[in-house]
Order: C-alpha cells, then sequence, then structure tokens
C-alpha cells in the first residue's frame, strides 16, 4: 500500500555527519495490508540496503501493539466496492433523487450524484461503519449535498456483505432505503426540492465573476516576483542552501514536508522540522458532521502533492521539482512541479532606522530589504487544498507556515443545523470547525542536550528605589 524512505536512526546520522562514522544503511519502511489470510492485518517492514534490497523484517511498535486491520486507510479498489454497494442500494431512491435534485445515482450517465465520506468510520474499535454525504456531482460538489446521508457497514471481507445501516435525510432518520422509497411514494416525507443548477458561473466554481465597487483594474497582470540578477539560492539534489542557511529535505508520502540538519553559518541549530499531521474536529446537526474527526495522514496527506501552477501556485521564476509516491499504487507514480522553491520579497525591511536630528534633517537612515526564501509545497485532501511553506530569512529566523485553501467541508442545511454554524448557500451550511497542524520540531542548538521548558510572567511588588513610598 505505502513505500516511503525510513530515516536512519539519529544517533547512527549524527555520527556519520559530524564524526566521520560510517555511512548509515539506506533503508526503505513498506506498509502491506494482507486481507487475505485467516486474521486480516497491516504490517509494517524496514526493507534494505537500497537501492538493490536483499532483505526484510517487521517493524515492531512499542507495546508489541498490532495496528487492527479495520483502522486501515482506504485504497481505490474499497471506494469502487463502496459505490458499487451504494449504486445497488440507492435504486429504490431512484425517483425520490430525480424529482428532489435533477440528479440520481444508479444507472447514471450525466446527471450523477457522487460521495464523501466521513471519518473515523465507526465508533467502537474494529468497526468499519460510514457515513456517505450524497451530493451532486458538479464542479465543486463539495457544496451540493442533497440532503441525504447513508450509513454503510464495509467491515466484512466480503463486499457481497457489505449493508446500509441507516439513513439521514432532511432531519430524519430511516432504517433502509426501502423505508425511505415507502415514504415519498406515500406521501409523507418532507422532501428537500433544489433548484436547477445553471449551466454557467455555478456559485461553486472556480469562474472569476462580479465586478469591485471601485473600479479598479482587474483584468491585468498584478505584481510579480523577479529575480534581475539570478538567483540567490543554491539547489544540488535535496540540498539547499540560502545566506546562511543550509539543510536537506524530502517530501515524505504519508504525511509531507521534512527537513533534516538545518544549519546556520555552519552551525546546526535543528536536527529534524517535519509536517506530521493535520486534524479538524467538526461539530453538526447531520450524522455525517457530528462524526468527522479527519486526521489528514491517514488520508495520504503527503502524497496528494499534484502539480503546481506556475505564475499561481508559486512564481514563475521558482524550481520547480518532481515527487515521487508509491501509495496505493502498483509502482511509483511521478508528480510532476510537486514543490517549488524560490526567493520571496517580504514587502517589509528586515531591519531599519531613520536617524532624526529633531530639527527637520537627519543624521543618516539604514535600511536592510526583507526577502525570504520558500520552500513550498501542497496537499489536496480531497476538498481541502493546504499550502505547506517553510521559509528561511537572512537573519537565522525559519518559519514554518500553513494556508488552508479548497472548498469547506459543508453539509446540507436544516434550521436545527444553525447552532453548529451558518448558512451560506440556499442548501448549505458552513460548519463550525477546528484545525490542529502538528509539528516535529527537534532543536540541536549548542549540541543535542536541549530541553524544553515554558517561562510564565508575573508581576512583582516592590517599593520603587528612586523615589521611596512609591510602587
Amino acid at each position: 500500500f505505502l513505500v516511503e524512505l525510513l530515516p536512519p536512526k539519529k544517533r547512527l546520522a549524527l555520527r556519520y555527519l559530524d564524526q566521520g562514522g560510517p555511512r548509515p544503511r539506506r533503508q526503505a519502511r513498506a506498509v502491506v495490508f494482507f486481507g487475505g489470510q485467516a486474521e486480516p492485518n497491516i504490517t509494517e517492514f524496514v526493507v534494505g540496503p537500497l537501492p538493490r534490497p536483499s532483505s526484510y523484517r517487521p517493524l515492531r511498535f512499542k507495546g508489541g501493539r498490532a495496528i487492527p486491520f479495520a483502522a486501515r486507510p482506504m485504497s481505490q479498489l474499497e471506494y469502487e466496492l463502496l459505490h458499487r454497494t451504494l449504486a445497488e442500494a440507492m435504486e429504490p431512491l431512484y425517483r425520490l433523487l430525480r424529482d428532489s435534485t435533477g440528479f440520481w445515482y444508479h444507472n447514471c450517465s450525466q446527471r450523477c450524484l457522487t460521495f464523501t465520506d466521513i471519518a473515523p468510520r465507526g465508533l467502537a474499535p474494529g468497526e468499519r461503519r460510514s457515513w456517505l454525504v450524497l451530493q451532486r456531482f458538479v464542479e465543486g460538489f463539495f457544496l451540493h449535498p442533497v440532503g441525504l446521508e447513508v450509513l454503510v457497514d464495509h467491515r466484512d471481507p466480503d463486499p457481497q456483505r457489505w449493508a446500509v445501516q441507516q439513513l439521514w435525510y432532511n432531519g430524519h432518520y430511516f432504517s433502509s432505503p426501502q423505508e425511505l422509497a415507502e415514504r415519498y411514494e406515500q406521501g409523507t416525507l418532507a422532501v428537500a426540492r433544489l433548484a436547477e443548477p445553471p449551466s454557467r458561473q455555478l456559485f461553486s466554481s472556480y469562474e472569476p465573476r462580479g465586478r469591485f465597487a471601485t473600479g479598479t483594474p482587474t483584468e491585468v497582470h498584478g505584481a510579480k516576483v523577479c529575480e534581475p540578477q539570478g538567483r540567490r539560492y543554491r539547489l544540488r539534489g535535496n540540498q539547499l542552501e540560502y545566506g546562511g542557511w543550509s539543510l536537506a529535505f524530502r517530501l515524505r508520502s504519508s504525511a509531507g514536508l521534512q527537513l533534516f540538519d538545518l544549519r546556520f553559518n555552519g552551525e546546526r541549530v535543528a536536527y529534524e522540522v517535519s509536517v506530521q499531521e493535520a486534524i479538524a474536529f467538526y461539530g453538526g446537526h447531520t450524522p455525517a458532521a457530528m462524526q468527522t474527526k479527519y486526521m489528514d495522514a491517514g488520508w495520504g496527506m503527503g502524497s496528494v502533492t499534484y502539480e503546481l501552477a506556475r505564475g499561481i501556485d508559486c512564481p514563475e521564476a521558482a524550481t520547480y521539482l518532481d515527487a515521487h509516491h508509491l501509495y496505493d499504487a502498483d509502482g511509483p507514480v511521478r508528480f510532476s512541479s510537486a514543490i517549488c522553491v524560490f526567493e520571496l520579497p517580504t514587502g517589509v525591511p528586515l531591519r531599519r532606522h531613520f536617524d532624526s536630528d529633531f530639527q527637520g534633517g537627519f543624521h543618516f537612515y539604514a535600511g536592510l530589504e526583507g526577502q525570504a526564501l520558500v520552500l513550498r509545497t501542497t496537499s489536496t485532501v480531497y476538498n481541502y487544498d493546504y499550502i505547506w511553506d517553510f521559509l528561511l530569512y537572512p537573519n537565522g529566523v525559519m518559519e514554518a507556515k500553513v494556508h488552508a485553501t479548497g472548498f469547506i467541508h459543508a453539509t446540507f442545511y436544516t434550521p436545527q443545523g444553525q447552532r453548529y454554524g451558518s448558512r451560506v448557500h440556499s442548501h448549505l451550511l458552513g460548519n463550525l470547525h477546528t484545525h490542529l497542524v502538528h509539528y516535529k520540531v527537534d532543536l540541536d542548538i549548542a549540541g543535542t542536550g536541549n530541553s524544553f521548558e515554558t517561562v510564565d510572567v508575573r508581576f512583582e511588588n516592590i517599593s520603587n528605589p528612586w523615589s521611596p513610598g512609591a510602587r
């Protein structure tokens, strides 16, 4: 399912980097799903040495804990089987969906419904039950729920035994598609009828529309990044140098960018700084909304690093690098221009001072232009697009930054849902949620024997030494 580089242990790497010791063996981490065994399991292996591996061994976890097979990430094959299960289950709802939305799920060609699945997949260990949000398959389908959510149990290794356990439609629960269809045929169902989507300028599309009230020009190019005297950084393979900075980087398929051996003027300040996880917790009235707790590394956050658009995702003058991932595929897949490197004017001086003579003149002015080197990639995890930046400043500051864009994770609007979000369109609720982004920061300032502590500031009430009695 997944193959990626397994970094060596830190002590072995430092022995090689700092003490002239032997070069650590290059090894890979391979994650294999054994679904056909009597007891299906997920096993991780250490494979090496690279590039011509000759041995492997299981990768053990502390305490000997095993990974439950039901907790595995979704694969494209499982999605296809889930689609077939849902298509069969939605057949009794053809008339309801056609009449209320103009779209349907089974046996469709042009006016199709699709779905977004929710995690975690259950409420107890060992479960694999997913709520599926049905949506019109149009541009920005994430913003087009039709009011139907379906709970599918897909834990059994045999897809023929997968089954719909429950449905939610327009604020009410139903035990089966047949029950929901019967209520519609009897005329006792509160139907959510959706307007026909326009053929152009759909509200969820990225098609530019509208004008600013000021009338300032919008149809001409804005400011651009340029390098009037060439690049001021050096890139050799995965080794990056800029001003006093030097580091190595890689794009990890499971989680994203990792920086190693960060040095400033030759002195190591960090052994590793890396993206580890992005989490989003949601609230809502629909079952899918209240269940949503996404942990995006479990969705291959580092492997969905699609091609960057020149002049938009990164400046046209940037350096673009390809990435290779082996994630839910038969072999490595090349992602063109998945990483970019560029120098960026910050628009703020790095430092400046105007030394006034307080008589209308000045003694001197001094200032330094503000620039930073940016190492960037993106992760498109279904509706969300994360833009991951590491910025290196010439004064020894390093900044990690993430921008969240794309589409919101939204659910069908009901009056009860307004307790958990805002109505952003006629049938759409933007749900309240919280994002947590996790980084690993292994500082090695003046050696590896570092500690971490927090300092609290409090007021101290003392007598003023130059004005007795005053405090």
